[in-house]
Formats: C-alpha cells, sequence, structure tokens
C-alpha cells in the first residue's frame, strides 16, 4: 500500500494540452455534423422542388415526401452529432493523436498520460483489495515496486513533454478538408436557397404553400390539356371500345404567357405484355397569339388492351393517363310487344325479332331491345320521318330499354345508338327495319262441279273450293249478273263467321223461286250469258271501303236443253275417239308379249363340243360365244319388251280412268242441268263409266302385277318366265277384251245419238215448216185485209 502514497500527476502543460483538444474535437463533431444537418435538408428542399415541379405530386404524397426528409435529417443528426456528442474521448487517445503529428515527442506525451493512468488506477485497486486476498496484494505489491523503479524515468518523461508542450500546435491534429468540404456544400446549397428566396420570390412562396399541402399547380410557360381529361382528380382513365382507335387531342394554351412548345411527346406502356414505346404528335396548323386560344396536337392510339401514358411538352408534364379498352356495347336481343288492330282479333303477343320486324297494318307495338352491357343513354331515330323517338331505359336492368313504335301504314327504319356506363357508343348504328305487313284481299278459289261453260235456264250450278283470309272472314255470298246488267248477291248457306279458312261446296240454283211470287230469283233465257262468282269480306276496318275479295268470273251461256245435249254428245263422240285410240295401245301391248320367244332365249347343250378333238377346240369355242351373244341379245330384247309393255301398261290405266271421270262429268251436267233420264244415266254410267273404272281400277293394275311377275322370273332365266309369261298373256286378253266391249257400247250410244239428232233434225225442220206456214198464212190474210 505504500505506492498509493506516491502519486504521479500530469505534467499541467500536456495536461491543458490534451484538455484542450478534446474540446476541439468535440468542437470540429459539431461542425461537421450540422453541416452534414444543412445539406441533407438542402438537398430535400431541392429534390423536394424539382420533384414537385416536374412531377406535380398529390397531397398524399408530398406528406411522404415531408417524412422521407424529416427522416433523412434525424438519420444524419444522430449519425453525425448524436453519436459523436456521447463517444468518450481517453486521454492517451488524444495523446496518440498528438504524438502521431510530433514524433520528436519520441512518446514522451503518451508514455506520461498512460504513466498517470496506471498509477490512478492502481491506487484505485489498492484501496479495493480485500486484507485477507494475499493473491491480490501480491500483484499489488509486484505493480508498486514496479512504479517505484521507474519513478524517475516517469518524471524524466513528464519533464520533457511539459516542456515540448509550448511547440505543440493542435491545429496539425485536425484534417479540416472534410469539414471545409461539407462547410463549403452546406453554404452553397443554404446560400442558393438564399438566392432563390430573393430573387424568385413567388416562385419560393408557391413552394412553401405547396409543402403546405396547397392544391394549386405550378405555373408554366407551356401549359397543356388533354382532352378528355381535364377533371383527372375525378378520373383519369377514359374507356376506348376494344381494337378501336382512340385519337387523343392535346391543347397548348398561347394565352397570356403561355407559349406552345415545339414538340409534344407521348411516352406509352401497356401493363398486359409490359409493351412500351414513344412518339411524337402531329402538330395541327400554327396557332396565332390572338387569333386562336390554344394550339392542337393529335396522336393516335390503337387500342387492342389498357395504355397507360405521359404527355411531355416544354416544361409541362401531364403524367400517368390512362386509356382503359372496354367491349363495345352491342344489342344481344330485340323482341315486340305487339297490340294488335280490332279486326285481327288476336290478343296482344311478345314477338322475337331477327334481323328485320314485320308487323300488321295498324298495329302498335313497344320494341323492347336487351344489350351486354349496362347503359346510360339509348337514342331511337325514324330514319324516315327524320326524328326521334323517346327511350326509356329500365330501372331495374340498365341492359334494357324499349321504345314505342305508333301504328303505320308504310314501312319504317331505325337506327339505333347505345352509350353505356363507360361512355362507349355502338361504331355503326343499329339498324331495325319494321316493315308493315298490309291486309290482304281475301282469297276464294272455287271451281264449276259438274257443270260446264253451257247452262240450261233451270240448271244447278256446284261450286267447290275454299274461302280464306290471313285473320279471318266476315261474309260470303254469289255475285251475278245477266249480260252486262246489274251485279246481284245472294248469301252462301254456309258463312264462315270469323274463320280463316273454310271449304266450300256450294250450289246456285237458277229453278229457286221467290216463295210469295213463285218466279225464279234469277229469270235467264236460252241465248243469254250468266256470270257467276264467289265474293268474301274480312273485318278489315281500317280504310274507308272494307276489303273484299273473290274468285275467278265464271261466264256461262244459257242453252236449251237440246243444245245443251248436243253438245255434250259432241263431248261423247271425243271420249269415244280418245278410247278407241287407248284401245289400240292395248293391242299393241298384247301383241308385244306375243313376240316374246322365250325358246330362242334358252342356250342349247352341244353335244358335239364335248367329242371333238384338241384340234378342234378353238372353232368349237368360237362358235359358242356366238351362240351365246345372240342368246344375251335376245334375252335383252325380250327383257326391254316386258318393260315396255309396264310402262304402257300404266299410261294405260291413267288414259282410261281420264275417260271414265270424262263421262261421270257428262252425266253429272245432265244432272245438274236437269236434262237426265234413266236410260240415258244407265248407258253412261253402268255401260260406260263403271266398266271403264273397273278396268283402270282393277284389271290393268293386275295386268301391270303379272308383268312384274314376269319380268323378275325372266331376269332369273328364260326358263323360269313360261308360266308368267302365260299369265301375263291372259291378263292382258281379258283387259282388252273388257275394253272392246266398252268400245262397243259406246259405238251402240253413238248410233243412237244419231238417230236422236236425226228425230231432232227432224222435230226442227217440223217446227221451222209450221213458222213458214204460218208466216205464210198471216201474209195471206194481210193481204186480203189491205186489198
Amino acid at each position: 500500500m505504500a505506492t498509493a502514497s506516491l502519486p504521479f500527476e500530469i505534467p499541467r502543460p500536456v495536461a491543458q494540452k490534451v484538455s484542450r483538444l478534446r474540446m476541439l474535437v468535440r468542437l470540429y463533431s459539431l461542425a461537421e455534423g450540422f453541416a452534414a444537418v444543412a445539406i441533407v435538408a438542402a438537398l430535400a428542399f431541392w429534390l423536394g422542388l424539382a420533384i414537385d415541379w416536374m412531377f406535380e405530386p398529390s397531397a398524399g404524397m408530398r406528406i411522404l415526401m415531408w417524412l422521407a426528409a424529416i427522416f433523412s435529417v434525424l438519420v444524419t443528426g444522430w449519425r453525425y452529432i448524436g453519436r459523436r456528442l456521447f463517444a468518450p474521448l481517453p486521454d492517451d487517445s488524444l495523446a496518440l493523436l498528438v504524438e502521431r503529428q510530433y514524433p520528436q515527442l519520441r512518446e514522451g506525451m503518451i508514455t506520461t498520460v498512460q504513466a498517470a493512468g496506471v498509477r490512478a488506477g492502481i491506487a484505485r485497486d489498492a484501496e479495493a483489495v480485500d486484507a485477507t486476498d494475499l493473491e491480490h496484494s501480491h500483484g499489488h505489491g509486484e505493480q508498486s515496486a514496479l512504479a517505484g523503479a521507474n519513478r524517475e524515468l516517469i518524471d524524466a518523461a513528464g519533464r520533457n513533454a511539459a516542456a515540448a508542450m509550448q511547440q505543440v500546435s493542435l491545429r496539425r491534429v485536425f484534417d479540416m478538408r472534410p469539414l471545409a468540404r461539407k462547410g463549403a456544400t452546406a453554404i452553397g446549397l443554404c446560400a442558393a436557397m438564399a438566392i432563390f428566396a430573393l430573387t424568385q420570390r413567388g416562385a419560393f412562396d408557391f413552394y412553401l404553400d405547396r409543402l403546405a399541402l396547397s392544391k394549386q399547380l405550378w405555373p408554366r410557360r407551356v401549359q397543356l390539356t388533354v382532352v378528355g381529361f381535364e377533371d383527372r382528380e375525378n378520373a383519369d382513365v377514359v374507356n376506348v371500345a376494344r381494337d378501336d382507335d382512340f385519337e387523343l387531342t392535346v391543347l397548348a394554351s398561347i394565352v397570356g404567357k403561355h407559349t406552345a412548345p415545339d414538340e409534344v411527346e407521348i411516352r406509352w406502356r401497356r401493363p398486359s405484355d409490359g409493351g412500351r414505346g414513344n412518339g411524337p404528335m402531329l402538330k395541327i396548323g400554327q396557332a396565332e397569339p390572338g387569333r386562336d386560344e390554344a394550339q392542337e396536337y393529335n396522336y393516335t392510339f390503337k387500342v387492342s388492351s389498357d395504355i397507360e401514358f405521359d404527355v411531355i411538352g416544354g416544361d409541362d408534364r401531364i403524367r400517368n393517363l390512362r386509356l382503359r379498352a372496354v367491349e363495345r356495347p352491342a344489342i344481344t336481343r330485340v323482341w315486340l310487344e305487339v297490340d294488335y288492330p280490332k279486326y285481327m282479333e288476336r290478343e296482344p303477343r311478345s314477338v322475337p325479332v331477327s334481323g328485320r320486324a314485320e308487323l300488321p297494318e295498324g298495329a302498335k307495338a313497344v320494341c323492347r331491345i336487351q344489350a351486354n352491357k349496362p347503359l346510360v343513354a339509348a337514342t331511337v331515330r325514324d330514319s324516315t320521318a327524320q326524328t326521334n323517338l323517346a327511350t326509356t331505359i329500365d330501372d331495374k336492368n340498365a341492359k334494357e330499354f324499349s321504345f314505342e313504335i305508333p301504328a303505320a301504314s308504310s314501312d319504317q327504319v331505325f337506327s339505333i345508338s347505345l352509350r353505356d356506363a363507360d361512355g362507349v357508343e355502338n361504331r355503326d348504328p343499329f339498324r331495325l327495319p319494321v316493315l308493315v305487313l298490309p291486309d290482304q284481299l281475301p282469297e276464294a278459289s272455287v271451281a264449276l262441279r259438274g257443270i260446264g261453260s253451257a247452262i240450261t235456264p233451270q240448271a244447278r250450278i256446284m261450286l267447290a273450293g275454299n274461302v280464306s283470309d290471313d285473320y279471318g272472314l266476315e261474309e260470303a255470298w254469289f255475285e251475278y249478273m245477266v249480260n252486262e246488267g246489274a251485279a246481284s248477291r245472294r248469301p252462301l248457306r254456309t258463312q264462315p263467321d270469323g274463320l280463316t279458312n273454310l271449304a266450300l261446296t256450294e250450289s246456285f240454283d237458277l229453278a229457286d223461286a221467290d216463295p210469295q211470287t213463285k218466279q225464279p230469283l234469277v229469270a235467264v233465257a236460252p241465248g243469254q250469258k250468266l256470270s257467276l262468282a264467289v265474293k268474301v269480306r274480312d273485318a278489315y276496318d281500317l280504310g274507308a271501303e272494307p276489303h273484299i275479295g273473290g274468285s275467278q268470273r265464271f261466264v256461262l251461256d244459257v242453252v236449251t236443253p237440246s243444245e245443251l245435249r248436243a253438245i255434250l254428245e259432241r263431248r261423247e263422240l271425243g271420249l269415244r275417239q280418245r278410247f278407241e285410240a287407248i284401245h289400240e295401245k292395248m293391242v299393241a301391248v298384247r301383241e308385244l308379249l306375243d313376240r316374246i320367244d322365250l325358246a330362242a332365249a334358252t342356250p342349247q347343250a352341244d353335244d358335239t363340243a364335248n367329242a371333238a378333238g384338241e384340234t378342234d377346240a378353238a372353232p368349237a369355242n368360237d362358235e359358242s360365244n356366238a351362240s351365246a351373244t345372240e342368246h344375251e341379245r335376245i334375252r335383252q330384247r325380250d327383257l326391254s319388251r316386258i318393260g315396255g309393255a309396264r310402262q304402257s301398261s300404266t299410261q294405260i290405266a291413267f288414259e282410261t280412268g281420264g275417260v271414265a271421270t270424262g263421262f261421270d262429268d257428262i252425266v253429272a251436267e245432265l244432272i245438274n242441268n236437269r236434262v237426265d233420264t234413266e236410260e240415258l244415266k244407265e248407258r253412261l254410267e253402268g255401260g260406260i263409266s263403271e266398266p271403264l273404272k273397273e278396268i283402270s281400277g282393277e284389271l290393268l293394275p293386275a295386268f301391270e302385277k303379272e308383268l312384274e311377275t314376269l319380268e323378275t322370273a325372266y331376269e332369273a332365266g328364260p326358263a323360269e318366265a313360261a308360266e308368267p309369261l302365260a299369265a301375263a298373256k291372259a291378263a292382258a286378253q281379258t283387259a282388252e277384251e273388257a275394253m272392246k266391249a266398252v268400245l262397243d257400247r259406246m259405238l251402240e250410244l253413238e248410233d243412237y245419238n244419231e238417230l236422236v239428232e236425226l228425230l231432232r233434225g227432224i222435230v226442227k225442220d217440223q217446227e221451222q215448216l209450221k213458222e213458214r206456214t204460218q208466216q205464210e198464212q198471216r201474209d195471206k190474210l194481210k193481204g186480203l185485209l189491205e186489198d
């Protein structure tokens, strides 16, 4: 513990120098720290000014810039001021700084400072050692012994260091260049801020307002306006139809101090695929101050997907504009809710429309249209009247809208333009043609039944057919006139009563009489002409006159019963001549079957071919081939005859049926004209018509069936066709004989008709002789009276 009484103090000059150096180091750190903070703050000011000038960020972005600047200043202050201010500065470290700049001290200063520190530490340790801790006491004893031994050397070093302190300048310890650079930078930046504040007071104050989160934008020499993006705070997106061209228009103001830039550039990018590009806008004309307010620039985008773009011109920048590709509005469904006119007697109904709409004349409708997107506007223009129709968009479903189509008498075409919720319109107006279907006249399709072009005064005129109308018939009647007299009408027994189609079988009886006067309702005499037609009327009530349609007009000659019989007899003669030709065809068919030679078509076995030698083989083969060819030719000929017979039998059956129908018509005319007799009806029906129907409906079809069997058997082999051929010939013979019997009865009827015609001539001669005799008697009596 003896060492505690021998303290070593640092010489005063050395202690003062170390203390002064510590103070200078602290001051140096503070100066450098404040310079660094000033630099960061000034850089934040200028960087914020540049960003705010170029990009004009929103208030939220400026708050983030404020936070970033404050954070940067705090980090810089802590690094250069806070951390250094609280850092320890030991004496030996400070002495070492001096020793490095003054090597002539020969480590005397550091030795003195460290010796003082060691002795101070030994003293502190000695006071802390416990008396019973021998090991620690022994250690301290050794240190004390060492200190005592070196005391003289330490004292000498201290004296030398103290003597040398007068030559030590602390200025050499510090490297002033970093501090000078930071200070100069800080002063320069701050001076620039001061100069900017003095010379550009308006801009400086405006920037301070911007730092205070003002919404006012920077005034610029160039003021650009992008048409369609004027209200960017509410909408910086313009919707464009996909795959459409969008013409961007930019206006550069030339009012006041604003000038138009030489070039405006578009820089675009496509988020969907990362594509990007740029290009100049097209300058439109040359704007003149005083005459124009702005210079126009155009640029065309092909919008296939979303596009983001910036507009750059002069010192103005408009950034982060966007074109969004959307689908065009399109019509997906059209239907009409039709209110039909009264004459149609139809309930309202919904009618889908595809391509064009059709409305009956007089019908009103509400056209309902469905689009693929919600709509905000729909314009319907009547291209015919050149007017716009009122439209109504459904409140519950914005995809649907409707408009009324008034009743019209002519076709209309509506042009429909749509605007959807995205602000996009359809490329071309949708054309909706509406065809007005005029009410057609009723139709009457009737024909005479059992009546020819000549009738007797007591005839019953039969008509059959149908009458029709699109929407319903109200009335049907006969319209008739005698010669060129006034037209009269007689209602049909069957009335349509609103039916759209009515089958008719009506009679117009000339023998009908007035119940009161007992006189014929239609008085006709031989030599006159009766015109007759069927007329129908529908329920059409839109015009001044109802719609009346009718059948063709039948013009009938009124003749005497004798004249009618003569006409029918001539028709009978024509039918008989026609049937004679048919009979001749049947005879030819029978003869055609007789020419079929089954024996000639059957190949015969050649016995001599097997007995011949090898040398005769070739001639035998040639003869056999020739024979086979001849048999095949005969076979094909017979098959052709059979086929021809089948075709002829079909034609004969059809023609025979036609002759039977002709005789039935004659019978019907006799009956309807009331000149028939039971004997004549029996001759025509029982003797001619019914047998002809049997021939055409039974005998000839049976014959044709036998021919079919014959053809099948003959194709299998001529040897198989013998029995079918005999059956076919028998059927042909039966039909031919039946036809011959009918033809004979026709000839008998012709002889009868000739006899009747002869008697008719005698009666006519007698009447003429009687008339001449009476005329001569009148002439003689007249002469006697005159004498």
